[in-house]
């Protein structure tokens, strides 16, 4: 009797604790709300830069290129004569001097021919006059870069002859550079004129003009500029050779 109470007993107690475990799981809980992105963190300073490199070995040379073709123009424009210059005074400093150059470019536009390389004869009953007038660059002819020239107007009537007399001469050196050993330089830019002031013993000798042989002129020269008429300020001395080849216009 006694033990058939205690299995009863220990029966209900089982019985609570199994019905114990049963009891319902609770709802699960809201998710919160997402954290404010961080702030970005600050940049790294930049790196130093590297050294160069050290060269590479040079490469092996390529094949030689084709010769280029000759300039042109430059025979051309000497083949018709020159004028040769001669200085001697005294340049600005009072450093005395002398210089010496050739003008021996003509250039070869036809529209200019009548204004540099022209001769024109005008018969006067027995005489004959000629009208030269040509001119000859320092070097190749460009009206922006290469400016310099002589240039030369002279009439001569029956030259070579017993009567010959020399009428005019107009001559003008443009924008030429008289330059010293001491790399010091003038300008001479002026016009000279036989019937000019500051001009004297304006001379032509060993005139010699041949209208067979390619109207060949050739002359001496001389004169003397004072210093108020030429770009060095002193008494100028002037002299050189002519020897031209000039053209005659052919008349319908």
């Amino acid at each position: 009797m006694k033990n058939s109470i205690l299995f009863k007993c220990a029966l209900l107690i089982l019985c609570i604790s199994f019905n114990s475990c049963l009891v319902q799981d609770g709802e699960d809980g809201v998710d919160g709300t997402d954290g404010k992105d961080g702030i970005d963190g600050v940049d790294g300073q930049n790196g130093l830069n590297g050294q160069d490199g050290q060269d590479g070995s040079p490469g092996p040379s390529g094949p030689q290129g084709e010769s280029g073709n000759d300039g042109a123009g430059l025979d051309e424009m000497a083949q018709y004569g020159s004028i040769v210059l001669n200085l001697n005074g005294t340049r600005p400093d009072n450093i005395a001097f002398t210089d010496n150059t050739e003008f021996k470019f003509l250039g070869l536009d036809g529209e200019d021919f009548v204004l540099y390389n022209i001769v024109i004869p005008t018969v006067m009953g027995d005489d004959t006059q000629y009208f030269f007038n040509f001119r000859r660059f320092l070097t190749s002819p460009d009206g922006t870069y290469n400016p310099t020239f002589f240039d030369w107007e002279v009439t001569i009537t029956n030259p070579g002859e017993a009567t010959e007399t020399v009428d005019l001469i107009v001559t003008t050196l443009n924008n030429y550079g008289v330059i010293g050993e001491d790399n010091k330089y003038f300008l001479l830019d002026d016009g000279y004129d036989s019937n000019g002031i500051g001009i004297s013993n304006m001379q032509l000798t060993n005139i010699v003009f041949e209208p067979e042989n390619g109207n060949h002129l050739s002359f001496s020269y001389s004169f003397t500029v004072d210093g108020a008429n030429n770009g060095s300020g002193n008494e100028l001395n002037v002299s050189g050779e002519v020897d031209v080849y000039l053209f005659e216009l052919i008349q319908p």
